[in-house]
């Protein structure tokens, strides 16, 4: 008979994880016409009327890295709206990355407000690249290199965003950005190691040259600040970009499979944990996280809520917790470790 159907599409998103590198970037222009969301994924879809300036945005946010990204968002803000009207209308859009080249200092922190508050209130895991933006933030990519050369063009911070939301979007999930070579670059202001090391420190995303080739110096976002929940894996965009994905693909299939579709039992609870289990053992396999992923009944969090119910756990065994009814809530608890890509050798050869 095989598995239930359900399990099948955890595994199914398990399998597909890495090959559906290629995410989607939404950009937020200020244009007088194509004003709106426009939907973008090949070159063809590019209507006409876009200023010069915002051509070259779309275009440099399609180039992508290994792949491009699947598509576009273009939102274009006419000249009597602000930026909270493209935040709005993005906020029932799905992507992965935002950007607006012409972002102002006043806009800078209505981006980090937002995207905060679609990661931590909304659940969903977007992210945004922005310039010279100090949020220290895992959800927010600070990107700080300026006069950056290209065919006797030069642009700015701001200018370049929507090549590095394509560039990063079109990143395998098992590569990072680090060191990765944007090829039509031909020069950036110099920096000394010692000045580069002090702006990824500080959270910048910088370029810089390295071996005859212009670079990413580290895939870093804008979080320098740890705390005992927060570790430095939310430095990393490569790390922050797997958590995001697992989040993502666990609540669209449980939406679709589970909410208000299965009774709330212990024995549903189960299947439930082997299907998040059978999802994470197919990361394992592609080298995304590490063996040993765990899902289990939340136990804690459980008699916690079975208290602020007036019921008595004190006595109950554990199995009695996990059995116990707990009305429409189901309360989950994952252990995994995230594997990052290879970064720094350290090489001692003996004569």
């Amino acid at each position: 008979m095989g598995l239930p159907e359900i399990n099948i599409s955890f595994i199914q998103a398990g399998k597909t994880f890495v090959k559906r590198s290629g995410g989607i970037v939404a950009l937020i222009l200020k244009d007088t016409k194509n004003t709106g969301l426009i939907e973008i994924q090949e070159i063809e879809d590019i209507p006409n009327g876009y200023s010069a300036d915002n051509l070259d945005y779309i275009k440099m946010a399609m180039r992508g890295n290994i792949y491009p990204p699947n598509k576009i968002l273009v939102y274009a803000l006419d000249v009597d709206e602000s930026i909270d009207d493209a935040l709005d209308f993005l906020e029932t859009c799905e992507f992965n990355y935002l950007c607006m080249p012409e972002e102002t200092e006043q806009e800078l922190p209505k981006i980090k407000a937002w995207i905060n508050k679609m990661r931590e209130d909304n659940k969903i895991k977007v992210k945004a690249i922005t310039a010279n933006n100090v949020a220290d933030y895992e959800g927010i990519i600070n990107f700080t290199t300026t006069d950056i050369e290209i065919d006797g063009k030069k642009y700015t911070s701001n200018e370049f965003l929507p090549r590095l939301a394509g560039f990063i979007s079109g990143t395998p999930s098992t590569q990072s950005i680090t060191y990765a070579n944007i090829p039509e670059i031909t020069n950036i202001p110099k920096l000394t190691r010692v000045e580069a090391n002090t702006k990824i420190n500080n959270g910048e995303l910088i370029l810089i040259k390295e071996s005859g080739s212009i670079v990413v110096a580290r895939g870093v976002t804008s979080f320098t600040t740890t705390t005992d929940s927060k570790g430095d894996i939310f430095k990393k965009i490569k790390l922050v970009d797997t958590l995001d994905q697992i989040h993502n693909d666990l609540k669209k299939i449980i939406v679709k499979n589970y909410i208000g579709k299965v009774p709330n039992t212990y024995d549903n609870k189960c299947l439930l944990i082997v299907a998040i289990q059978l999802y994470l053992q197919e990361l394992e396999k592609d080298g995304l996280i590490d063996s040993g992923s765990t899902v289990e009944i939340n136990l804690d969090a459980q008699r916690e809520w079975l208290k602020k119910q007036n019921i008595d756990t004190f006595n109950m065994e554990e199995q009695q917790l996990k059995e116990y009814n707990t009305d429409t809530l189901v309360f989950l608890k994952a252990k995994i470790k995230l594997i990052d890509a290879m970064e720094d050798v350290y090489l001692d050869i003996s004569m």
